[in-house]
Formats: C-alpha cells, structure tokens, sequence
C-alpha cells in the first residue's frame, strides 16, 4: 500500500466504525474487558475487522481502546497487557491484508489526572508508553489517540508515542454535546484545544464520540478555521437513545454518508464513525 502520510495530502481518507459495539452485538456483556476478547474470542474481533475492510475501510483500528495497564486492573488483567495489545495487531492484521492501513488504539486512562484524580501525569505517561510499545512492535501502521476529554492527558499520549516511533499520529478529542446559545462557548474551546495543539508533533488532529453527526460537523467547521492541520471526524451514529430499556444509536446509513459528505467538503481529510457506527453506517 501507499504511504499513509502521502496518501493523506491526495484524498480523503475512510476509517472503520465502532469496535464496541459491535462486540456488544455478538453477545459480549458490558461488564468485561472488551480488550480480553483478542484472547477469549478472537474470531469475533477478526470478523469484525473482516466486515469493515470488505465494506471500504482504508483504515481498520485495533481492538485496544482500553488496553493500557491502568485501565485493564480493574479486570484483573494487567499481567495480560502486552498479549492482549499484540493480538490485537496481530488479528487486525491478518484482517487487512494489504488493502488497509493498521492503527494502533490507545484511549484515555479512564479517570482525570491528579491532582483532581489519583493518577499522575507521569503514571499516565509510562501506561501509554507501555502500550505503544507492544503496538508499536507489533507492527501498527499508525496510532489514534481517540476520546481524550483531557487536553493534558492526551499530551501525555502524544509524548509517549513520539518518544518511541515517527509514525504518523492521529490526535482525536471529544467534547461533551451542546446546544443553542452554548455552541459558542463550545467553539471558544475548540479553538483553545486547537491553540494547545498547535506545537505537538501530530499528523491529524480531530474529534470522535459523544456527538452525533451534525455535533461534529459543527467542531470540524471550527477547527478548520483555525489550523491548517489535517482533519479527522467520527462522530457516533447519532445521540443514544433509550427505547424499552434499550440503549440504540438510531441514525442509519443514508444519513451517516449525507454528513460524511459533508464532514469532508468543511475539510476532514478522515472521516469515519465511533459509538454505534457499523459497516453498513
């Protein structure tokens, strides 16, 4: 395949969609490591993989979003780390073939950093130190750093990544969903997030998760006016909805593609989908 790096500044480029929950679908509950499934069921995160390449993905994500050390202890799965990171690479992989790039997944590390939470900045940094390096290994073709809330915390990513590998980077915030007269003060702090960001040593920047479609169009159109950075957009497929007790992301496949469309004619130079998004989203 191509260079990612070249192939970036030719077209807009498609990610995968949700690893999650898709999981969720096959019958894995909520409460276990949905990282242990490399291990425990490795055919399903395979399959998935499979689905996303067949359906267009130039980029597939590993199934690793909660794979850092601090994250899989709860678990009782830290002395699993390094297995569950490399089979993760491994059956991404062996799902992409040369038809789509690998990139490594590293989330945050689920709880704020002291000194509000209990962890410090330098204990984040050796967690996404520890996981990159497996990935990194392994053989990933890039890294997305997805779902930061936390501008700190994912400089924290940033530096534990450059500290290893010149792979490309994928930086990608969330903000939490506004509307009417707080889209303002929404926008003030994307153009600050954007500010901080100016200096790291990232290939794209952007956002994913928490909103909808039309909620990520809004933050690509701010972020474009205000760096020249290449974009990313994975919005979930809508905002979740509660039906019968059921949580449903409902916005189906027409209305996704519509706002891809438009996600990349504001300038998203990735486009792609997060929490309830599948291969046919």
């Amino acid at each position: 395949m191509k260079n990612f790096r070249e192939a970036l500044s030719e077209r807009v480029l498609l990610f995968d969609g949700a690893m999650g929950t898709e999981i969720y679908k096959r019958g894995v509950f909520i409460n276990r490591s949905y990282d242990e499934v490399n291990l425990t069921a490795p055919e399903i995160v395979k399959q998935i993989h499979e689905s996303y390449v067949a359906a267009g993905a130039d980029i597939i994500t590993t199934n690793t979003f909660g794979a850092n050390q601090i994250r899989l202890l709860p678990f009782g799965l830290e002395d699993r780390h390094d297995e569950i990171n490399a089979s993760a690479v491994r059956l991404a992989r062996e799902a992409a073939r040369d038809k789509a790039w690998v990139a490594g997944s590293i989330g945050p590390i689920g709880t704020q950093l002291s000194p509000i939470g209990k962890v410090s900045p330098g204990e984040a940094f050796f967690a996404f130190k520890r996981q990159a390096n497996i990935l990194n290994e392994q053989g990933v073709d890039l890294f997305v750093l997805e779902t930061f809330a936390h501008l700190p915390e994912l400089w924290q990513a940033v530096r534990a990544v450059r500290s290893l590998t010149n792979k490309p980077i994928i930086a990608s915030l969330t903000f939490r969903p506004v509307s009417g007269q707080d889209r303002a003060m929404q926008q003030n702090t994307v153009r600050m997030a954007i500010e901080t960001m100016r200096g790291w040593s990232v290939d794209v920047i952007g956002t994913n998760c928490c909103n909808g479609p039309r909620g990520v169009l809004d933050i690509v159109e701010t972020m474009k006016a205000n760096t020249q950075l290449p974009l990313v957009a994975m919005p979930n497929a809508g905002m979740p909805q509660v039906v019968e007790g059921r949580t449903l992301y409902l916005a189906g496949p027409e209305y996704m593609a519509e706002y891809a469309r438009r996600m990349a004619q504001a300038g998203a130079q990735v486009v792609g989908g997060c929490c309830g998004t599948s291969p046919e989203t």
